[in-house]
């Protein structure tokens, strides 16, 4: 199966000894991805709890996380590539290799290094996380708080270098700012529908409206309280359907903040070898094998081809 994730932690949570890209003790490994995939692309998030940067040189923290990811990469590149564009994506595909994509979660962790954020190779990014930063504010702590002149400057600048703007974990109202500011295709990476789910992480269908109007994309997310009480595989899919209902079919994909979930996922998800269940779930819910190779695969491609280049 073909098998495109739109968002993980992954490369800033490898921290036990002896583990690495290839095979870890966290949600996802090469290994395992090996074990059932043919074509796969991973958007890596890059995050780091605000709070917990080093005080006295919070900007030299976040290079180490930044220097750590990339060597987790590096040491298994004839495994996966690090990509640019998507031809680049297409490219590593080609040569047998998985394909890597870098996100950035809450841009103020990059601190004076966001000014190099395209030549670090960066091509997704998300301005805040669950706090107000100097660029916005998160929706964990107030949905009518929305971006700061800051942070409107720099979705300017992000989108001028051609970065994409992900709206996952951003407040309502920094939502509709962001609609307002730019007219380009957006992501929610990590996402599930709030009216499926009242929880504040989970998006508006009046903003899924407008980001399936301009052709972006959303990845369900498998945090299991955002997806219902004790979830199952079936209130996961309830999410899907909103999407679909909502006239989202080339837009819905996966998102599954795998090593951001805390081991917290709806029944029978264990990790990242469970997506050929999944993948039967759907099909067994009525889905056709179309649909399902494009929330599986298709529709984030398509996606990346058209935004990263």
């Amino acid at each position: 199966m073909n098998y495109f994730d739109c968002h993980v932690d992954t490369l800033t949570e490898i921290l036990k000894p002896g583990d690495t890209l290839d095979e870890n003790s966290c949600d996802l490994d090469l290994k395992r991805v090996g074990n059932f995939v043919e074509n796969y692309t991973q958007i890596f998030a890059i995050w780091k709890d605000a709070v917990k940067l080093d005080k006295e040189e919070p900007d030299r923290d976040f290079f180490r996380l930044y220097d750590r990811a990339m060597a987790y990469l590096a040491e298994e590149n004839r495994k996966i590539a690090l990509c640019l564009t998507g031809e680049e994506m297409e490219k590593a595909h080609r040569q047998r290799k998985a394909a890597a994509f870098l996100s950035i979660e809450d841009l103020s962790i990059m601190g004076k290094y966001v000014e190099k954020i395209r030549e670090m190779g960066f091509r997704f990014a998300m301005l805040t996380w669950n706090y107000e930063n100097e660029y916005a504010c998160g929706a964990a702590v107030d949905q009518a708080r929305g971006l700061t002149a800051r942070g409107k400057e720099m979705v300017k600048v992000l989108t001028d270098q051609g970065i994409v703007m992900d709206i996952s974990h951003l407040s309502d109202q920094g939502v509709e700012d962001l609609f307002q500011l730019t007219d380009r295709p957006v992501m929610a990476s990590h996402s599930d529908i709030r009216e499926v789910w009242d929880a504040p992480r989970n998006l508006q269908k009046v903003h899924l409206k407008e980001l399936i109007s301009r052709k972006g994309i959303i990845g369900m997310n498998f945090f299991a309280p955002f997806v219902g009480e004790k979830p199952q595989i079936s209130d996961l899919l309830k999410h899907m359907d909103a999407v679909l209902e909502m006239g989202g079919e080339d837009c819905l994909a996966i998102g599954s903040d795998f090593d951001g979930c805390d081991g917290l996922f709806p029944a029978h998800i264990e990790g990242v070898q469970s997506m050929p269940f999944l993948r039967e779930e759907l099909l067994k819910h009525g889905f056709t094998e179309e649909l399902t190779e494009k929330i599986f695969y298709k529709n984030a491609h398509r996606f990346v081809m058209e935004n990263v280049k």
